[in-house]
């Protein structure tokens, strides 16, 4: 019963972090980024894409961060996720 618990308030915690990014930073940090250099928007509407839910945009975001060395905080990963969802994916 325990371990139900646990599991169910980290479950909790985590729409919070997905709920808390700020779109409207995350299009500022976009758009200055590099991101649009490697490829463009088509990738995100494609329907063979490999994004599938928040879990995987996140981690992708993050790999992108990585790769570009843009430095991002945990926050501002946050916020390019939620302007990318709100504009192109639209998980719930």
């Amino acid at each position: 019963m325990k371990a139900v618990m646990i599991l169910c308030s980290g479950l909790l915690l985590m729409q919070v972090a997905y709920a808390g990014g700020d779109p409207a930073n995350g299009q500022k940090l976009f758009e200055t980024s590099k991101c649009l250099k490697c490829h463009g928007t088509e990738v995100f509407t494609r329907p063979d894409r490999k994004v599938a839910d928040l879990a995987a945009l996140e981690s992708q975001v993050r790999r992108c961060d990585a790769n570009l060395d843009t430095n991002w905080f945990d926050d501002e990963v946050l916020d390019v996720v939620a302007y990318l969802n709100q504009t192109y994916y639209k998980f719930p």
